[in-house]
């Protein structure tokens, strides 16, 4: 390999690192700017789900949204419905475009109200899923 070629491979691959590490900077703030302005967020008129919070981890490059259940609402969810729901709400949204275009990953938490620590429901979409 010539030398040249080696400067051209190693600048396109500084490049892009720097690339995603924006990305990364920029989602990371996106969520907790969205947390800040817009959660608790009641998502049903009667308050049965609610977005709690939203995270991104840089290390693995996942945008994360935590909602809470009602008891009777976690009693009746149909996980590929939800999963279906999921999938098309986020191919459908202009703003989660960039982070698609960048591969992260998207995951959804579903907890009860009356006991957060309780899991109902815990999908992760990757590239494979929205591409």
């Amino acid at each position: 390999m010539t030398m040249k070629k080696f400067i051209l491979i190693l600048l396109a691959t500084l490049t892009l690192g720097a690339c995603q590490q924006n990305m990364a900077e920029r989602a990371e703030r996106d969520a907790r700017e969205a947390t800040a302005k817009r959660c608790p967020m009641r998502l049903t008129d009667d308050g049965s789900v609610i977005l709690e919070r939203i995270v991104f981890d840089k290390a693995t490059l996942t945008w994360q949204q935590d909602y809470l259940l009602d008891v009777d609402t976690a009693a009746v969810i149909n996980i590929n419905e939800i999963r279906d729901m999921l999938l098309k709400e986020l191919r459908n949204m202009p703003s989660y475009k960039p982070y698609m275009e960048h591969e992260f990953l998207f995951r959804y938490i579903y907890c009860r109200m009356k006991s957060p620590n309780d899991t109902v429901i815990d999908i992760t979409l990757a590239p494979k899923d929205y591409k």
